[in-house]
C-alpha cells in the first residue's frame, strides 16, 4: 500500500507513525540522553512533542500542508519540554513556511521545508554545537537537496518516493559519527539521544510516504542502544530546568536570551507565532537549565507577560 502525502491525512499518518516509534524506542532514547545533560528524558520529551503535534492535526480542518505544520509546530512547541522536544517543535514549526499553500508534498518541497528548519533550529539555541539532532538535521538536508537537484522529475510522487531510503540511511551515518563530535559522547560510548530520535521520526516519515512497515533494525547496531538500564545511577539535583513561554518583542526576546545566558545553559528562545500581535510581541518559548532559579524567574517574570512557567529539578546519571 502506497503511503499518502496530500494534506491532513498525510500529516496525522506521519504523526500518528511518529508516535508510536517514539512509544516503542523511548527506553532506548532516554537511556542515550548524556548530552547536555544526562537526565535521560530525550524519549519522553519527544514522545511529548509528537504527541502535541498529533493531537493538533486531528482538530485542523485545513488541507494545507504549511498551515498544518505551522498549527501542529505552535501547539508543541507551547507545550515542549527539555532540549531535544524543544528543538522537535521547533524544526516542525520551520517545515511549515515553505510549504504554506501546497497539499500535497514533493522532494522539491521537501528540501525547502528541511533548509528552513534547520535555519530556525540553528538559531533557536543560543550555543548550538555539531554532534547533535542539529548535525543529523543539516545531513538529511543536504541529502535531500542533492536529490531534488538531480531529479529528472522533481515534482513527481516516484522522486519523492525515491529519496526515503537514502534519507534514512544517511540519517543513520549521522546518528553514528555524532559519538566522534562530541567528547560527552565519546567518553560514555554512545550516541546522541536527540540526533537517534530524530533518526526515529524520519522511519516514521518513510514508512508514511512509502507504505512500507517501519523498520528499526539498524537502530540496534547504534552504540549503546541497548546498553542496560542499571548501567547508570542517579544522582543529587543539579540544578532546574525552566520551561516558560513569555509574550515579548523581538528586542526584548534577545535582551532575555542574554540575561539567561548569564543564569544558565542550554539556552532556547523561539517564537511560538508566526504573525506578531497588534503590539509587536510574539509567544516565545524559553528553555534553560540552571542553578539559580529564583533570579531566573525574577528575570523571566520581569521581562513581560508569562503565560507559563514550570521548573522542574535536574537529576544527572552516571556510568
Amino acid at each position: 500500500m502506497r503511503g499518502k502525502v496530500k494534506g491532513a491525512a498525510a500529516v496525522h499518518r506521519w504523526f500518528l507513525l511518529a508516535e508510536a516509534a517514539l512509544e516503542q524506542n523511548r527506553d532506548s532514547l532516554n537511556r542515550l540522553n548524556v548530552f547536555p545533560i544526562p537526565d535521560s528524558d530525550t524519549g519522553e520529551n519527544m514522545l511529548g512533542t509528537i504527541r502535541a503535534c498529533r493531537s493538533s492535526v486531528e482538530q485542523a480542518p485545513s488541507q494545507d500542508l504549511g498551515e498544518l505544520f505551522a498549527a501542529a509546530g505552535s501547539r508543541a512547541m507551547s507545550e515542549a519540554y527539555g532540549n531535544s522536544g524543544t528543538l522537535l517543535a521547533v524544526l516542525i514549526s520551520g517545515l511549515a513556511e515553505p510549504l504554506h499553500g501546497q497539499e500535497r508534498l514533493t522532494i522539491t518541497g521537501l528540501s525547502h521545508a528541511l533548509e528552513r528548519a534547520r535555519v530556525r533550529s540553528w538559531s533557536a539555541l543560543t550555543d548550538p554545537v555539531a554532534g547533535t539532532m542539529l548535525s543529523v538535521l543539516d545531513a538529511v538536508h543536504d541529502e535531500v537537496r542533492r536529490c531534488a537537484v538531480e531529479a529528472e522529475e522533481p515534482e513527481s510522487r516516484a522522486a519523492l518516493e525515491a529519496v526515503m531510503p537514502s534519507v534514512v540511511s544517511r540519517a543513520l551515518a549521522a546518528v553514528e559519527a555524532t559519538q566522534e563530535q562530541l567528547p560527552a559522547l565519546q567518553r560514555a560510548g554512545v550516541v546522541d539521544s536527540g540526533g537517534a530520535g530524530l533518526l526515529v521520526v524520519l522511519i516514521a516519515l518513510h514508512a508514511t510516504i512509502t507504505g512500507r512497515d517501519m523498520d528499526f533494525s539498524a537502530l540496534q547496531t547504534l552504540p549503546g542502544w541497548n546498553q542496560g538500564q542499571d548501567a547508570r545511577a542517579t544522582q543529587d539535583s543539579t540544578g532546574v530546568e525552566v520551561m516558560c513561554t513569555v509574550r515579548l518583542d523581538p528586542l526584548g526576546a534577545a535582551s532575555l536570551r542574554h540575561e539567561l545566558n548569564t543564569l544558565g545553559d542550554s539556552v532556547i528562545v523561539t517564537p511560538i507565532d508566526s504573525a506578531a500581535a497588534e503590539d509587536g510581541s510574539y509567544r516565545w518559548r524559553i528553555h534553560v537549565h540552571t542553578s539559580e532559579e529564583p533570579r531566573t524567574a525574577e528575570a523571566v517574570h520581569a521581562a513581560g507577560e508569562v503565560e507559563s512557567y514550570s521548573a522542574t529539578p535536574l537529576h544527572r546519571t552516571q556510568e
